[in-house]
């Protein structure tokens, strides 16, 4: 988050951690850098709205602990607000592995969407597209804040807590955007965060917290022709979350299975 231009000041929120990031903050020698702790753990939402809540400027960059950023990062998300007035702005979110450059490379050469949907969270648009519907590393005008905050009742994973912040700001008339002109990623071999428990007891609060989301927002949605209804919605998120795990464990199968059988080779050469 230092390495990224135009940034004024950078807030860690540090949620009641038991590891060593106090000292590893501590090591920081960067005037910009301001750690606020949370004596106990409360979830990324209040995470979120503390960080909020420390903030002094008119913008406010998210970033996350697991996530990478191109330096002109800010830059351009600001430049998008500036010139499509809007109020909240975000860019397409990879999941990818390599170096920086690799990653800009494949950005750089990814193909470009005319139409989104609710998941689309790594599509570039072939424009800027309004759309509550971002990634929760985004740009954020301050004074929304003033009227929409990170609701708690998103727990353990917080699956849909950012949907539902953007969401909340579309339907008071706040303007959302999704540009394709910049990016973010999480390396593929991240191991951290609220992935470390079970993936049986993720997708668990993750269905639970997306049907917390649906509860609050489906009317809506519904009027503006995101869902059909609210449990039709529900059920494809549910069928949609069983095939991405079941993809992940087969090729984590495989990929175990390649390794012992390259390992028994190997050891039969010998």
């Amino acid at each position: 988050m230092l390495a990224i231009r135009d940034v004024a000041e950078v807030i860690v929120v540090d949620d009641g951690s038991t590891d060593d990031t106090p000292e590893v903050c501590g090591q920081a020698d960067d005037r910009r850098l301001r750690v606020i702790r949370h004596n106990t753990n409360r979830g990324l939402p209040q995470a979120r709205n503390t960080g909020l809540q420390a903030a002094s400027g008119e913008w406010v960059l998210f970033g996350e602990d697991d996530c990478r950023f191109p330096p002109d990062y800010a830059g351009v998300l600001r430049a998008a607000a500036h010139t499509y007035s809007a109020d909240v702005v975000g860019a397409p979110l990879l999941h990818v592995g390599g170096s920086d450059a690799e990653v800009a490379a494949l950005a750089q050469s990814a193909p470009r969407v005319r139409e989104l949907s609710m998941e689309d969270v790594g599509s570039f648009p072939v424009r800027p597209v309004e759309t509550p519907f971002l990634p929760a590393r985004a740009l954020i005008r301050r004074s929304i804040f003033e009227r929409v905050r990170f609701d708690d009742g998103f727990r353990v994973n917080a699956y849909r807590e950012e949907t539902d912040f953007f969401v909340q700001a579309a339907r008071a008339g706040f303007r959302c955007l999704l540009t394709g002109d910049t990016y973010c990623y999480q390396p593929e071999n991240w191991e951290g965060g609220a992935r470390q428990s079970s993936t049986l007891r993720y997708e668990y609060w993750a269905a639970r917290n997306n049907w917390r989301f649906l509860t609050r927002h489906a009317s809506w949605l519904a009027q503006q022709k995101y869902i059909r209804g609210k449990l039709s919605a529900q059920t494809r998120f549910v069928l949609q979350r069983a095939m991405v795990v079941t993809r992940g464990v087969t090729r984590a199968r495989i990929a175990k299975a390649r390794h012992l059988l390259s390992a028994r080779t190997g050891s039969t050469r010998h």
